[in-house]
């Protein structure tokens, strides 16, 4: 389902710009993960990056933070912050979550309806997400998807937005990176840049949300 964004995205850093490269014989290792608007952000971003940069893209359509009994995206990542950890990480998540989350045996553990408990157990996973990748010493982006034409989806995309970039502020190796805002939507429905599914992201607008993000993402 739609989103970068969150980007979830979140990225840090220091020095660098939108040209950037590693010094010769420096690799960097970029890592797009989340939903299925995190493999379309992989792909389009493959070819704008400098030499030397390696993308790895390892999005999983249909998944999010809501229910860890079908993909538990923060053991994932905590395995591949341990083990092959990137230079920068880029989550997208939000628009698989707008539903109860569960824990990992599929029991509800804040419903939908309660807007406090699921922000504060949403809030607990990107937390989870986030502080693995700080010891690793990786920056993370994250953020929010620009909003969708479904009724539901749609404003959950904001909420997940806003929900990122406060559990962000206290984690200074994380930015986020607003997708409506890259594209120009902001809180309005993102019409222009959505598949006919009302979904999905156009490759003119992940490229234009890739290229948007590329000086956050080599510095």
């Amino acid at each position: 389902m739609t989103g970068l964004a969150v980007v979830a995205t979140a990225c840090g850093g220091d020095g660098g710009g939108a040209d950037a490269a590693p010094r010769s014989g420096t690799a960097r290792k970029v890592t797009v993960a989340g939903d299925s608007i995190s493999v379309g952000l992989g792909t389009v971003l493959r070819p704008l990056v400098p030499d030397g940069t390696t993308v790895k893209v390892i999005g999983e359509v249909g998944t999010g933070l809501a229910r860890p009994d079908r993909f538990d995206w923060p053991r994932r990542l905590d395995a591949l912050a341990r083990d092959f950890p990137p230079q920068v990480l880029v989550f997208s998540v939000g628009s698989n979550d707008a539903q109860d989350l569960t824990d990992a045996d599929g029991r509800v553990v804040a419903r939908f309806a309660d807007e406090e408990a699921w922000d504060a157990e949403y809030s607990r996973r990107l937390a989870e997400v986030f502080d693995a990748f700080e010891r690793a010493g990786t920056a993370a982006v994250g953020g929010g998807h620009a909003r969708t034409a479904e009724a539901r989806v749609g404003p959950t995309t904001r909420r997940v937005q806003r929900l990122a970039a406060a559990t962000a502020a206290t984690r200074p190796w994380v930015r986020v990176a607003d997708l409506g805002e890259l594209l120009g939507t902001g809180d309005r429905t993102a019409t222009s840049c959505l598949r006919p599914d009302g979904l999905h992201l156009t490759t003119d607008c992940l490229d234009r949300a890739d290229r948007a993000l590329l000086p956050l993402l080599l510095r």
